[in-house]
């Protein structure tokens, strides 16, 4: 059921007319205190929701969930910020989670109300025991409709996730939010026990894609709980590396955000995960999430032996991996290195490692990350020249992008500049101003 369909459901199953539900919504904002539209607006507004023609924001989903006695945002996230065992509860989540994610900004955004990594990461690991070989998940994918079902998710995803490498997040989520709610979630509750685990599976990859791209547009706790009720899902369809690369997407989202210690614990949980079975390039990129943790700390010995582990751990790749890690390639890990050796402050390996990270095939996003990067680097090792010819090619990599993540690389660049009015930096700053004014006009100097 579409969250029109349920609004419209819950009004009818009251017996109010548009005009009744508007007087509610209005008493309840009064109580609130706060200011909505005007009743010939909100009437109109109710209208386009239950059509599904767009979906309320933060203020009025709220309202409605107080009139109506509808799930309410605050409640879906606090009660899923917990590692959830119950698979048919998991599913409940997401469908509500993917009901109130309207695609933009305004549901759960502080850091604060990110998933208990602790009991996700115990939860996971020590739910099931694996005295039993876990080849026993294979059976649960012989049935030919449970095959084609998956197959079928598994290409919408591959096709959404180009977009969102190419063009960041926000171009895709409200797309991927309804495709989820409106396909996926009825393929979960109709799988049959000869179906189940790929189609389990398949609805795992898509999860964790929402996550990707409710984590580039900056929506913190949304992603996190996409994260970790796409790890139940994999769970479920027993896929350890799946639950792994999970594990390794909340490490990735903790380091962000500046949770270090926590990107170190879900990093080594995704390890563990795999109990060494997992497919080279999968145990690389959950090493390389340690390493990242471990140079966002400071830890430069740790933090190099991840390295040169990864390293080796990628010379055993081969072509019998899952689909979905045909991303991370050697271009891919050298990003990640190059991340790492920059939060080290050694610019030489940083550099070494952004130059081998662009490729004529780098995705936008991850070109323009890269090139602030490098930028950044250039910058700390004096090469003022450099660096503004990098940015600046971040900006023209950047043009069309809807990226938080991609504002915060330039952000972070930006304020790592001791003086904008360098004669040097005239181009850069220049286009700065076209693109992004808001870090023009507050500074144009630090002297």
């Amino acid at each position: 059921m579409s969250l029109g369909d349920e609004l419209r459901a819950a009004r009818r199953g009251k017996g109010w007319s548009y005009s009744r539900l508007v007087a509610a919504i209005r008493d309840q904002a009064r109580r609130d205190g706060v200011r909505i539209m005007s009743d010939r607006s909100l009437t109109t507004a109710i209208s386009r929701w239950e059509n599904n023609r767009n979906k309320p924001d933060r203020l009025y989903m709220t309202l409605l969930a107080a009139v109506l006695g509808l799930p309410d945002a605050d409640d879906v996230l606090v009660r899923s910020a917990k590692y959830e065992r119950d698979i048919d509860q998991a599913v409940n989540f997401l469908e509500h989670l993917s009901r109130l994610d309207n695609g933009e900004n305004d549901l759960g955004n502080s850091a604060a109300q990110l998933v208990d990594a602790d009991r996700v990461i115990t939860g996971y690991l020590f739910a099931r025991s694996y005295a039993v070989d876990d080849d026993r998940h294979l059976t649960d994918r012989k049935g030919s409709h449970g095959d084609s079902v998956a197959e079928r998710i598994r290409s919408t995803a591959s096709t959404l996730m180009s977009v969102d490498f190419a063009l960041g997040g926000g171009h895709v989520r409200e797309t991927l939010i309804t495709y989820f709610h409106a396909n996926v979630i009825p393929e979960l509750r109709s799988a049959s026990a000869d179906m189940r685990g790929d189609v389990y599976a398949a609805a795992a990859e898509v999860a964790q894609l929402l996550g990707w791209s409710a984590y580039d547009a900056g929506s913190h706790a949304v992603a996190a709980r996409y994260f970790s009720l796409g790890l139940r899902l994999a769970d479920e369809a027993h896929d350890q590396m799946l639950g792994a690369r999970l594990l390794a997407n909340l490490s990735h989202q903790s380091n962000f955000i500046g949770n270090h210690s926590q990107a170190l614990e879900f990093a080594r949980a995704a390890q563990a995960a795999l109990r060494g079975r997992g497919a080279p390039k999968v145990e690389t990129m959950c090493v390389m999430m340690e390493a990242r943790a471990l140079a966002s700390l400071g830890d430069r010995r740790g933090a190099s032996a991840a390295v040169i582990h990864a390293e080796r751990v990628f010379e055993r790749r081969s072509v019998d991996e899952p689909d979905w890690i045909g991303y991370y390639d050697a271009a891919e890990l050298a990003g990640d290195i190059a991340h790492a050796f920059r939060d080290l402050a050694a610019p030489s390996e940083a550099g070494e490692f952004a130059r081998a990270a662009l490729t004529p095939t780098t995705p936008r996003r991850t070109r323009a990350f890269i090139q602030l990067v490098a930028a950044e680097v250039a910058l700390a090792a004096g090469d003022l020249d450099q660096a503004a010819h990098l940015a600046t090619s971040a900006l023209h990599s950047g043009d069309g992008l809807s990226s938080h993540r991609y504002v915060n690389y330039l952000q972070k660049f930006t304020g790592s500049v001791p003086h904008m009015d360098e004669p040097e930096l005239a181009e850069f700053v220049d286009l700065l101003a076209t693109r992004h004014p808001q870090f023009i006009a507050p500074r144009k100097n630090r002297r």
